[in-house]
């Protein structure tokens, strides 16, 4: 016997996908349809408008607006063939579409287009997933020209955590402008473990197309950390090459860069902070080591060092309250006595939050 209560809203899901599936077998089947889209190979597919503006507000806009006399039933969309739209359709009525390298931005263009933004994030999810050095910059450039932010912005950290091989396999690199190039090479978070590896990627720059780019050398030169170079390296492969010599507005970062690289044992003897020149300005460093805790006079002691391999020189990064230390990949954690919390450092600043609790143990 069942009594009225209160209850909860549930979805069938079941139900849903089974509805779905009518409907889209209605469309296949051109029942039903109340309108037309004629698309770009000449290809006509018959739709009902009321599942494609649920899905899309392009199209709830075309369907609804009032600027028309009569309803628009007769769709022409430019540029898109029928196989996409076949696609696009297949998500719009089942929520299930098939994305390839094959069809990926062909699908993300018509998508974009017609304001399908779950095919749209589907794209840019899987444009994700394919990065490598040999096509991360085809998805950098394609990813700016289509406003995909979140896209740009993990195409752009995998060009920097991978700069290296980047510059060694990818062939769209080469056809970057110069703008676009001093971006690159002048970031923070540029991954090199040399600034050599850099200057030797900005000849091979240049050398593409040397008549028209060795001008830009001088712009480029002040993006590389000439300080932090090896000083025979600089005086033979860069202050003698020919881009260089041969311009005389490389002269100042020149001088600027052998008084760096003499001077600097002085530098290094001077008591208190010196102010880092930019020509040796270390880049964000992805792999430090930390020095933790230890002995003084007999005590154990909790003060964090670290140590920057791009610099050469350790920095102190703060202490802690208690001197018991977890390993915890990605980050750092110390667990004080008597107590079941943890507290979490990424490593990349000096702050702590609170982490999941060391569970107790039972005797």
């Amino acid at each position: 016997m069942f009594h009225e209560q209160d209850g909860e809203c549930r979805i069938g899901k079941c139900m849903s996908q089974t509805s779905m599936r009518s409907l889209y077998e209605l469309h296949i089947q051109n029942m039903l349809c109340d309108a037309t889209l004629r698309l770009e190979d000449g290809g006509k597919v018959s739709v009902h408008r009321a599942i494609l503006s649920a899905c899309s507000p392009y199209f709830r806009s075309l369907f609804t607006t009032t600027l028309h006399s009569k309803e628009k039933r007769d769709i022409i969309l430019p540029g898109i063939t029928k196989d996409i739209m076949h696609s696009l359709l297949e998500y719009v009525y089942l929520r299930k579409i098939s994305i390839t390298m094959n069809n990926v931005t062909r699908l993300l263009s018509a998508a974009d287009y017609l304001s399908i933004l779950g095919v749209l994030q589907l794209c840019c999810d899987y444009l994700k997933s394919q990065l490598n050095p040999e096509n991360c910059i085809g998805i950098l450039m394609y990813s700016r020209d289509h406003f995909c932010t979140d896209l740009e912005k993990e195409a752009f950290t995998y060009v920097m955590r991978n700069f290296v091989k980047v510059s060694q396999q990818s062939l769209e690199i080469l056809e970057l402008d110069v703008e676009e190039i001093r971006d690159v090479i002048g970031s923070d978070e540029l991954n090199v473990k040399s600034e050599e590896l850099v200057w030797e990627f900005v000849l091979r720059w240049i050398n593409y197309d040397a008549e028209k780019r060795k001008k830009h050398i001088v712009v480029l030169m002040g993006q590389i950390r000439l300080g932090l170079m090896d000083t025979q390296f600089f005086l033979e492969h860069v202050k003698e090459h020919p881009y260089v010599v041969g311009n005389e507005a490389c002269r100042p970062i020149i001088i600027d860069t052998l008084r760096f690289l003499y001077d600097l044992e002085m530098i290094t003897q001077r008591q208190g902070e010196v102010t880092t020149p930019e020509i040796a300005r270390p880049r964000v460093p992805h792999e430090i080591l930390f020095a933790i805790g230890g002995w003084s006079g007999g005590s154990p002691t909790n003060y964090i060092e670290t140590y920057d391999t791009r610099a050469d020189r350790w920095v102190k990064d703060g202490c802690c309250r208690w001197k018991k230390w977890i390993g915890l990949d990605p980050g750092l954690t110390t667990a004080p006595p008597s107590s079941a919390t943890r507290y979490t450092s990424s490593g990349a600043s000096t702050a702590w939050t609170t982490s999941t609790p060391v569970a107790a143990s039972t005797p």
